[in-house]
């Protein structure tokens, strides 16, 4: 009888220091519903593991030194939420991180982005420290970006398909400066207060084309390729707005013509723009200007 209560107990040790490492934390009263187990038995697990086990108020014990992130989850959860991780592994459990190293190990599945630009390291080396620095104190700054001087109160940097942008107000107006085009980064000593809309913009648009400025676009596509963009959404805000044998039309909003563009060409012939007129005229002036282009070329 004794051999089974200490086999028990070990296991709800194990089980402890598993949750421990995978949640960051552990809760007592929790821990008494789990195992159906009283509170003083909670106490002696714990007390068992208090050379490497600290109370931290409210029932919550944490392994000692061990990081953690502000919501209380372990270091793994806090890194896949930097890397939004949630894009490729929605449901992250502990049967997940109990099977990562595994998987790892065996390279059975490969995830694969866009390839990051040649100058990353150094761009990141030059210019992430004073970037969150002044992030951080609002400091106003002055930067030389395709080889012009610019002042800048800055917001907040980020990734987009390996690209790194620094998200700034210039006279008030967000813009989006990739990193790889800051020749210059200076911190002055002036300060700024972060605006409320820009900050609700960023939060509502995350990735570089955040803008108040935006434009509505109708664009129509043919159905043998219409299910790429049934199946994800591959327009900013993308709408459906009717399916027909066809194909299928649909609605988005857009902050700048380089925005949806680049999509076009990519998706043509089967691709048509219905509305902005002035969008679709830019489109044909692009394709008309290369053809004349190419043309010249064979005579």
């Amino acid at each position: 009888m004794a051999n089974a209560t200490r086999s028990r107990s070990a296991e709800r040790l194990v089980d402890i220091l598993v949750e421990l490492h995978l949640n960051g934390v552990v809760n007592r009263s929790a821990l008494m519903e789990k195992f159906k187990i009283t509170e003083r038995t909670v106490y002696r697990d714990l007390n068992a593991l208090s050379p490497i086990v600290e109370h931290t108020g409210n029932g919550q014990y944490r392994l000692i030194h061990s990081p953690q992130a502000p919501s209380g989850q372990g270091l793994h959860h806090t890194i896949a939420n930097f890397l939004n991780a949630d894009n490729f592994f929605p449901e992250r459990n502990a049967d997940f991180w109990q099977q990562l190293e595994t998987r790892v190990d065996d390279n059975h599945i490969l995830i694969l982005g866009n390839n990051a630009e040649h100058t990353v390291k150094m761009d990141i080396r030059r210019h992430l420290p004073n970037i969150e620095k002044s992030i951080k104190n609002c400091n106003v700054c002055q930067i030389v970006y395709k080889g012009k001087t610019r002042l800048i109160n800055p917001y907040k940097l980020i990734n987009k398909k390996n690209i790194w942008y620094l998200q700034a107000t210039e006279n008030s107006r967000l813009k989006s400066f990739s990193l790889s085009q800051i020749s210059w980064f200076d911190i002055h000593s002036a300060t700024f207060t972060p605006e409320e809309s820009t900050l609700a913009l960023l939060e509502k648009s995350p990735g570089p084309w955040a803008s108040e400025d935006t434009f509505e676009v109708k664009i129509f596509i043919n159905n043998n390729i219409s299910h790429y963009f049934r199946r994800r959404n591959l327009l900013p805000e993308q709408e459906l707005i009717a399916e027909q044998h066809s194909g299928t039309t649909l609605r988005c909003q857009a902050a700048h013509e380089n925005q949806i563009l680049p999509l076009i060409f990519y998706w043509l012939p089967d691709i048509q723009v219905l509305e902005p007129q002035w969008l679709k005229d830019k489109l044909l002036d692009t394709l008309e200007g290369y053809l004349a282009k190419e043309t010249a070329t064979l005579t």
